[in-house]
């Protein structure tokens, strides 16, 4: 049976790589660097083969490849870059050492990585790429029409690639390069031309294979790709004729890969030149193996990695293996500068979510419990820093998915708009303490409702409790931007004027203020405030650029289905009796409470008849945006509820450890959890979130709480 391969996100020198991982490293750690054009994806079989072995794999995007963001387009690439790259994700998942195991253009910063840290590198295994001390000496002795010279050129492969659509593009390079010819186009030709679609894939390769590429590459392009390697090989150091590995090297080549045309490459496998630099050396031929060999032949590949890895293995085990506890403890001294050093690093993780990669920040080690932070529109993960960092703080884990759809998690696909942004239902979590804001705080209040023996109790921030549909929706002119935004396509219309660092500024300054947002004719929403318009003053440009790249990536297709073309889905509540303790947070100066009817639900003594132990404190500068606004003060109403409701405390909760959730919409509990939401999407997520977090913990339920 095939293991889990997880997910997760790691802050890499400014960027956030994606890497996947599995295994446990009990005989170590085996590190997979990808070429072109694959992504962590075309080590799955060797993933699974190491870790199967008690090896842990670990096979990062390189950056600007599959889920791994993109560098600043002003940045040029190059290899020095990776190598420090790699560097970093051992750091930052505490690998002292590792076998590294490339293919393609990452055999490059493989190599130079175990010259430059041979204390950090067991071993080394190469597919398809040998080692030279600088730039290959054969480019110049190919023709014109050759594929590398082509991509070098700036412009020329973003043109022939642009006359189709990712799939055919990804697929005619699969075809052209499993092939035992170097792809040259001839004059009047450019490389894609070398095969058409009538060209079946490689039998190894198949159509769900072709998805999996072809999804990621929709989302990334060919941008960083193409700089590198192909606009970055000229630029490999020359330095490197007095190179000495001084660990082992394997290098497998398949005998019908295209490389070994390349004039010069099979005289320096065969001929003896790379023993002068790698006295440990060991190269394997595999008959048939084209340049893919990895993913064309798995067993071959992975009894040769297994056999390698196993061969170099006695003499570091000790030193790859770390059996002492951590710092902290051996010395409890230590914990309260430990805790002030996790304050200051959020890390990144994706989690695989009913069919989607969700998103989650997180930071803290929860000796009191969890907390999972939901966010509202246009809101992020990024709209609770404050939050999980006080929690944090405090003693407990903070927790903060993307909803599906939003920032760094997974689009839902197309069909699935219209059934997300109806069901409501399905937006009732599985958990305990409710926290909630702007829309998310219906499923927060309908979760208390239907599960009261599953809830500590609900906070919710600028959002009252009705228990019918709002009815402003009837009273509010043609323009009110609810009415606007539940229109298919009219608010992608708008949006779609302006940039998508434009789009957010213009709805932070909107909804930052008093007033309701409300177009007149011949306008727009876009339309109601421009660039003179100053953010306000606690949202800094830092932060917008933190928004403005996620729904770069993102897009607001779904943003805009859920939650407001669902809003009229909200069930009716006539008979409701909150049977937990509810806070409801309210800025002054939030424009809802220019709403109809809202400021009378909430100092007239509506809701009391719903909910019997109701506390409403009222922050008197307070925005819609309150909790970025003014975290202290939130941060400060937050803590003080989730001590006066301790999970804990309950006699009826027999776990160790109880578990905090927020999310932007209130705050939930269960027998191991709370939550606070924000938005309408917000409980279902937790919900999941906690069965993957339960599910992948049950052997060790110590990483759950």
């Amino acid at each position: 049976m095939a293991l889990e391969i997880e997910h997760t996100h790691l802050p890499i020198r400014g960027l956030n790589l994606h890497v996947a991982q599995v295994g446990k490293s009990d005989l170590g750690t085996v590190l997979f660097l990808h070429g072109f054009p694959e992504i962590w994806y075309s080590w799955r079989h060797q993933m699974q083969a190491v870790a199967a072995a008690g090896y842990r794999a670990i096979a990062p995007d390189c950056r600007g490849y599959g889920l791994s963001d993109q560098p600043p387009e002003h940045e040029a690439a190059s290899f020095d870059d990776l190598v420090a790259d790699v560097l970093a994700i051992l750091d930052a998942l505490d690998v002292p050492k590792a076998f590294l195991v490339a293919k393609d253009f990452g055999a490059r910063p493989a190599y130079d990585f175990a010259l430059q840290h041979p204390e950090r590198t067991r071993g080394v295994v190469s597919l398809g790429a040998p080692y030279s001390p600088g730039p290959m000496p054969f480019y110049d002795r190919l023709p014109e029409g050759f594929y590398i010279h082509r991509w070098r050129e700036t412009g020329r492969a973003e043109a022939d690639f642009g006359r189709y659509d990712v799939r055919r593009v990804v697929r005619t390079i699969y075809v052209l390069f499993s092939g035992a010819e170097i792809p040259i186009a001839k004059e009047g030709q450019e490389t894609m031309d070398l095969a058409d679609l009538s060209t079946p894939l490689p039998e190894w390769f198949t159509e769900e294979d072709l998805d999996v590429y072809a999804k990621l590459y929709e989302k990334t392009g060919f941008r960083y790709p193409l700089r590198m390697p192909y606009r970055a090989i000229r630029k490999i150091p020359t330095g490197g004729l007095d190179a000495k590995f001084q660990v082992p090297v394997f290098i497998v080549m398949g005998e019908k890969d295209y490389a070994f045309k390349f004039p010069g490459l099979e005289a320096a496998l065969r001929g003896g030149a790379m023993d002068n630099f790698m006295p440990d050396l060991k190269v394997t031929y595999i008959p048939e193996g084209c340049h893919f060999v990895q993913e064309q032949f798995p067993e071959q590949v992975n009894e040769l990695l297994l056999a390698f890895l196993k061969d170099h293995l006695t003499c570091h085990r000790s030193r790859d293996v770390r059996e002492s506890p951590p710092l902290f403890q051996q010395d409890p001294t230590l914990e309260q500068s430990r805790q002030a050093a996790m304050a200051q690093e959020i890390e990144h993780t994706h989690l695989p979510i009913r069919g989607i990669n969700l998103h989650v920040a997180q930071v803290g080690r929860g000796e009191l419990g969890t907390v999972v932070f939901l966010h509202g529109f246009p809101e992020i993960w990024y709209s609770w820093r404050h939050q999980m960092l006080a929690v944090a703080a405090a003693g407990y884990r903070a927790v903060a998915p993307d909803c599906r759809g939003y920032g760094l998690s997974d689009q839902p696909p197309e069909q699935e708009e219209e059934e997300a942004s109806c069901v409501w239902d399905d937006l009732v979590a599985d958990v305990a303490f409710l926290v909630g804001m702007d829309f998310g705080a219906m499923p927060a209040y309908e979760f208390a409702l239907q599960h009261p023996e599953r809830t500590r109790g609900v906070v919710c921030l600028g959002v009252p409790f009705s228990p019918v549909p709002f009815s402003f929706f009837h009273t509010m002119p043609e323009g009110f931007y609810l009415l606007r935004w539940g229109e298919p396509g009219r608010a992608e219309a708008d949006f779609g004027r302006y940039d998508v660092r434009r789009v957010v500024r213009t709805i932070y300054v909107l909804f930052s203020g008093a007033e309701i947002p409300i177009a007149k004719e011949g306008q727009e929403i876009m339309d109601l405030a421009d660039l003179s318009t100053p953010l306000p003053e606690w949202f800094t440009e830092e932060d917008l650029d933190a928004y403005a790249k996620l729904y770069e990536k993102s897009g607001f297709r779904y943003p805009l289905q859920m939650p407001y073309r669902s809003l009229h889905k909200m069930p009716q509540r006539l008979d409701a009796k909150f049977q937990v303790p509810v806070l409801m947070v309210m800025g002054e100066k939030d424009y809802a409470f220019k709403l109809p009817g809202i400021e009378a639900a909430l100092r007239g003594g509506a809701m009391e008849s719903f909910m019997p132990d109701l506390k409403i404190p009222y922050i008197p500068e307070g925005s819609h945006f309150v909790q970025e606004q003014l975290p202290e003060q939130v941060n400060e109403l937050l803590l003080a509820f989730l001590k006066d409701h301790p999970v804990a405390a309950d006699p009826s909760i027999n776990c160790g450890k109880q578990v905090f959730t927020s999310i932007s919409t209130g705050i939930l509990e269960r027998s191991t959890t709370t939550l606070v939401v924000p938005s309408v999407t917000g409980v279902v997520v937790i919900r999941l979130v906690f069965q993957h977090l339960r599910t992948s913990s049950a052997d060790h339920p110590e990483t759950l709480l």
